[in-house]
C-alpha cells in the first residue's frame, strides 16, 4: 500500500481523532497495519469497534469514545489518556465536519461557533494536552492536523468551514515555533475533494451532477483516501524530521 515496510511503525503509538470514518479511519488502520498502537478517538463508539475488528492488530487498536466539541477540560483528559496507555510518538487530528452555509441565508454565529468547537478548538485542546510536559510525548514526536484546500481555494457556501481551516493553517506556524525546543513538530495537510463515506452519506448534496462538475476543477481527478494517507505517514515518520509549521496542499492541482 505504501513505500513503508509493514513493520515501519512497530513499537510506535499514535493518537488519532476522527478515527471512526473517512480519512481518520483509513490513517488509523494503515498505521496499525504497519505495527503502530493506535488510540482511536471519535464520538461513535460502535463505528470505532467495527474499525478495531477490521484492524490488522486489534489488540493494538484502542477505541475511545469522546466528543471533541466538548472542549472544557479536553487537554487534561488527553493527558490522563496517555498516562493510561503510554506516551505518544505523534498524533493525527482529523476530527471535523463540513458545513455548507451561504452567508446570504443560513449562515449564523451559532453554527460558526459549533463548527469551530470541533474543527479547531477541540483538536487544539488535544494538541495542548500532548505537548504538556506531563504527557511525556516522545522525543521527535510529530503532530499532523487535517486542514482543507478550501482554506486556500475559494468555494461558495463554505465561509465558516474555510475559516476553521484557515485558523488551523496559521495556528500551526506559531505552535511549531513553541514546540520546536521540545523536539516536537507539527504540520497541516490540506486535501481537496476526496471521496469518503461522508460524500456518500450526503448524496443529496454531492449528487452525480455535482461530482461531474467538480471533477472538471481537478487536473488529476477527484482524490481518494488512499492518496492522502501516505503523506500523513511520511510526516509522522523520521524521514520528515526537518519539516515543521507547514501546510501541504494535496488536491490534484485543483488550487492551481
Amino acid at each position: 500500500m505504501f513505500c513503508f515496510q509493514d513493520s515501519y511503525f512497530q513499537n510506535k503509538r499514535f493518537l488519532i481523532t476522527g478515527a471512526s470514518s473517512g480519512m481518520g479511519a483509513h490513517i488509523a488502520l494503515s498505521l496499525n497495519s504497519m505495527g503502530a498502537e493506535i488510540l482511536a478517538i471519535a464520538r461513535n463508539e460502535e463505528k470505532l469497534l467495527q474499525k478495531q475488528e477490521s484492524s490488522k492488530f486489534p489488540e493494538r487498536f484502542h477505541p475511545i469514545s469522546r466528543d471533541l466539541s466538548e472542549i472544557d477540560g479536553l487537554d487534561r483528559w488527553t493527558i490522563d489518556l496517555v498516562k493510561q496507555y503510554g506516551c505518544c510518538d505523534g498524533a493525527v487530528l482529523s476530527a471535523g465536519y463540513q458545513q455548507i452555509a451561504p452567508i446570504s441565508s443560513v449562515l449564523s454565529v451559532e453554527s460558526a461557533i459549533s463548527l469551530f468547537k470541533t474543527n479547531y478548538f477541540g483538536n487544539l485542546q488535544v494538541i495542548k494536552g500532548l505537548v504538556d510536559r506531563r504527557a511525556k510525548s516522545t522525543k521527535n514526536a510529530s503532530f499532523v492536523i487535517l486542514s482543507s484546500n478550501s482554506s486556500v481555494k475559494a468555494q461558495k457556501g463554505l465561509c465558516n468551514y474555510s475559516a476553521t481551516k484557515g485558523a488551523i493553517n496559521t495556528a500551526i506556524r506559531s505552535i511549531a515555533l513553541e514546540i520546536a525546543p521540545l523536539s516536537y513538530r507539527i504540520n497541516a495537510i490540506s486535501p481537496g475533494f476526496v471521496m469518503t463515506e461522508m460524500i456518500q452519506e450526503w448524496s443529496q448534496v454531492y449528487d452525480e451532477e455535482y461530482i461531474t462538475n467538480i471533477t472538471k476543477e481537478y487536473p488529476l481527478g477527484i482524490g481518494h483516501i488512499e492518496q492522502i494517507t501516505p503523506l500523513v505517514c511520511f510526516l509522522l515518520s523520521k524521514d520528515s524530521m526537518w519539516i515543521t509549521g507547514q501546510n501541504i496542499v494535496i488536491d490534484g492541482g485543483a488550487s492551481l
